[in-house]
């Protein structure tokens, strides 16, 4: 008891049981008004824009929004501009890989985590949500993480602006719902689950350590920080937001052991999950990649609690691919042809992205330039039917 109240740290119950009632004051406040005015139309082309990405928010907003879109722009005064560049330089060099761990690792904690789960499929049907949701978060990762995204008008800023006020609509509807239990489960879409979400893409550098890659302290804390600056941006309260990564690393655990619990919603979202991983990788026979990937990436308590099924045969591939990993991190800047075989599995789900439907309507996800000429995608002229579509 003494050895796991010490690998929280300071993140008693006590203190983070309060976040699990809040909300986010600004974004929260915007919604209300807005639907009290009854401009729903409105929010809804703000939160159609989130996929398409393609404007910050429709012409003719409510003041309201535009009041908030000022309020939540500013660079936070702590942050360190050299230590987010050297992040974001990080992603850049190790993109492919990171975006695998966040298929195979982030998505499946977060279904891991009972409560939170429970959010995710209250409003609709279980594929549209997972389809959404990797879709969502892997266009906010590439826009925070390309060269000048979390800068003044940054495409991560706007995502990420945008993207809160989506928690706030969540908070608003689902809040509303009789048969929400928030005694029980919380505030939808509330502080702590969003901090939770935070850290399982801020702490993917030691995830991938599993697969044979090595970063140095430095790296590892540079990326934290960037992923800080992004918590700020979402309104991530500052007194939840870590310190440092051995706050953060204390903050997981913390969080890990409060809400990974079985449930029928994490099973059933990880099954969908699977199910849509399978279907962006090339033929049948490596269909039990998927799962042995996540396997070996997630916890026992996380595994079992999202019902993950005991791999097969594939999991003996798992060696070569840490061999790929480590080959790619060492010869990384001699030769792209390592790092484009260890990166292969994410770059089909990258493009499997591009083609995607959710409830028969088609979304846009963008590639920034910068991060197809690091990770060598194709140009518009050399580009094929069914692969990633250039910045525009």
């Amino acid at each position: 008891m003494s050895s796991s109240s010490s690998s929280r740290g300071r993140w008693t119950d006590e203190v983070l049981e309060p976040f699990r009632a809040m909300g986010e004051p600004l974004a929260d406040a915007v919604i209300q008004n807005v639907f009290a005015n009854n401009e729903v139309d409105t929010v809804n082309r703000i939160m159609r824009s989130i996929h398409s990405n393609a404007h910050m928010v429709p012409a003719e907003m409510p003041d309201t929004v535009e009041d908030y879109l000022n309020q939540t722009d500013d660079w936070p005064e702590w942050a360190d501009a050299e230590k987010v560049l050297l992040g974001q330089r990080l992603f850049h060099r190790y993109g492919m890989q990171m975006t695998l761990a966040y298929f195979t690792w982030s998505l499946p904690c977060c279904y891991a985590w009972a409560k939170a789960a429970k959010v995710l499929t209250w409003t609709s049907g279980i594929d549209k949500h997972v389809h959404r949701r990797i879709i969502e978060t892997a266009q906010f990762v590439l826009d925070v993480m390309a060269e000048g995204g979390l800068g003044p008008n940054g495409f991560g800023v706007r995502t990420a602006q945008k993207i809160r006020l989506l928690h706030a609509t969540i908070r608003y509807h689902v809040g509303r719902d009789p048969k929400w239990q928030a005694s029980e489960w919380g505030t939808p879409a509330n502080q702590e689950d969003h901090v939770a979400t935070l850290l399982t893409l801020a702490l993917v550098p030691r995830v991938l350590t599993k697969f044979g890659m090595d970063f140095t302290p430095e790296e590892e804390d540079a990326y934290f920080h960037c992923w800080r600056v992004i918590g700020h941006y979402l309104g991530i309260h500052p007194d939840l937001l870590p310190r440092d990564l051995e706050d953060a690393q204390q903050l997981w655990e913390a969080i890990q052991q409060r809400q990974v619990r079985p449930s029928p919603d994490g099973v059933a979202l990880t099954k969908a999950l699977v199910e849509y991983l399978k279907l962006r990788m090339p033929g049948t026979m490596m269909d039990g990649i998927v799962v042995a990937t996540m396997r070996e990436l997630c916890s026992e308590a996380v595994a079992d609690a999202i019902g993950l099924e005991q791999t097969d045969w594939t999991r003996h591939l798992l060696g070569p691919m840490r061999w790929m990993f480590a080959l790619s991190d060492e010869a990384q800047d001699q030769s792209g042809f390592a790092a484009k075989i260890s990166a292969s599995l994410s770059r089909k789900l990258l493009e499997g992205l591009h083609s995607s439907e959710t409830g028969g309507s088609r979304v846009t996800f963008r590639v920034p330039v910068s991060l197809q000429e690091s990770w060598n995608l194709e140009s518009p002229g050399e580009k094929k039917a069914g692969q990633v579509d250039p910045a525009t």
